[in-house]
Formats: structure tokens, sequence, C-alpha cells
């Protein structure tokens, strides 16, 4: 009887892998209460030419960037 020879598995071709780009961090205009860390993202300006104070906890809140 003829015996059958075993085929050696196929090789398989390595892939280059693509390097991972970072996306640039985004940022929205908030508030951020520096008691409660409650934050209050800015959608949209309201266009008049006054700060507002808007206040949390008693106290007014910080501006600060927010990652969106």
């Amino acid at each position: 009887m003829a015996e059958k020879k075993k085929k050696a598995p196929a090789k398989k071709m390595a892939v280059a892998k693509k390097p991972v780009t970072k996306k640039a961090a985004s940022y929205k205009k908030g508030y951020e209460c520096k008691l409660c860390g409650y934050r209050l993202v800015v959608d949209r300006e309201c266009g008049c030419g006054e700060e507002h104070a808007i206040l949390c906890c008693g106290q007014p809140m910080k501006k600060v960037r927010i990652a969106s």
C-alpha cells in the first residue's frame, strides 16, 4: 500500500499593521463647580457682550475646556 504524504500547512503572509493615529481631542467651552464637580457644557453662546455668572453650590462656576 502506498502511504500518503502529509502536506505542510500553507504559510500565511505577514500583514503589515497600520500605525495607530490618535484623533486630536476637540474641546468645548464649559463650566465646572469646584465643590461638587458638576459640569455644564456650553452648546452655543448667547452673543451678548456681558459675562454671565453661573452659580452652583452658592458659588460661581469656573470656566473650563471639556474634552468631547
